[in-house]
């Protein structure tokens, strides 16, 4: 296996969903409550990343187990082909990085991080295994959009400053998160967009196969202007720095690189918008908030 083949394995390039809560995370619990744990942080970084890597390995694993012929990743016809078993390694190998690392964060916190954990890796196992695996299902955004956006947000806020997860907190956390949760989960409905044909010739039955790929093109769209209107809330209310309504600057950006996606649904040409959504709006909360620090 080349190193090229393992992160295209690996799909680093889509690992934006796991750091982005990570970050704003960190920053909201400097912002807001004044405490930050670096040493939790980083554990909880290592396991997050590797739980998320491990997570598309496996997928692709179950992927290429129902592909008749093995030519998973072959770069050239001078290159060997992945074989399945060096897939299973590279997840499992992952799997345990994963595993140690929540299991160190999690002694040196208390039982709320162990169960944010071993709810987050069962979702992440029935997520892509199983006799019906979530992503061929129309759970497949909301469940990655909040186990991703807003459990991973809660639990770096929760292991950097211990706030006790009530109601009102929880509550609290999840609106913060929200445009997170939104542009994460937008990025499995644009995958999701992208394969309808080919989803619908394998009885792949998503969220797109329901609703139809028109309805879903607009929904697109609307949930990312949705996002907006949250943050402006979020601020009004004061969960939210003052300076996050400069946020609303990014978005004709937004809109534009939606639309751009919907008119064009092409995975190999267009499916980078969702991501570039993703990080425009991830690094606009990141700055605003470390400004909020600041001022």
């Amino acid at each position: 296996m080349t190193y090229k083949q393992f992160l295209d394995l690996v799909e680093i390039r889509v690992v934006v969903p796991s750091i982005a809560p990570l970050l704003v995370g960190l920053a909201y619990s400097r912002w807001q409550y004044a405490r930050v744990n670096w040493v939790n942080t980083l554990l909880l970084i290592i396991a997050t990343v590797a739980v998320h890597l491990a997570v598309n390995t496996f997928n692709r694993y179950e992927d290429n187990k129902r592909q008749k012929e093995n030519s998973f990743l072959r770069e050239s016809d001078d290159v060997e082909a992945i074989t399945d078993k060096q897939v299973l390694h590279v997840a499992e190998g992952l799997a345990l990085i994963a595993v140690l690392a929540g299991v160190i964060v999690a002694l040196r916190t208390d039982y709320i991080t162990w169960i944010i954990g071993i709810v987050s890796f069962l979702i992440g196992y029935f997520y892509s295994a199983g006799p019906k695996p979530i992503t061929n299902t129309p759970f497949g955004e909301i469940v990655s959009g909040i186990t991703m956006g807003y459990f991973i947000f809660v639990a770096q806020v929760y292991v950097n400053t211990r706030m006790v997860p009530t109601g009102n907190v929880l509550f609290q956390w999840f609106i913060v998160s929200l445009p997170l949760t939104i542009f994460i989960a937008e990025i499995m409905f644009a995958n999701n967009i992208a394969d309808y044909d080919e989803d619908q010739a394998n009885d792949r039955h998503t969220l797109v196969h329901y609703i139809g790929i028109k309805n879903a093109k607009k929904i697109y769209v609307f949930w990312a202007i949705l996002a907006f209107v949250e943050i402006i809330f979020v601020t009004l209310v004061g969960w939210l720095p003052t300076t996050s309504y400069i946020l609303l600057i990014l978005l004709p950006i937004i809109i534009k690189n939606a639309r751009a996606f919907v008119n064009h649904p092409v995975k190999k040409e267009t499916f980078i918008l969702a991501i570039k959504n993703l990080v425009v709006v991830f690094m606009g909360m990141l700055v605003t908030l470390l400004v909020g620090i600041l001022l």
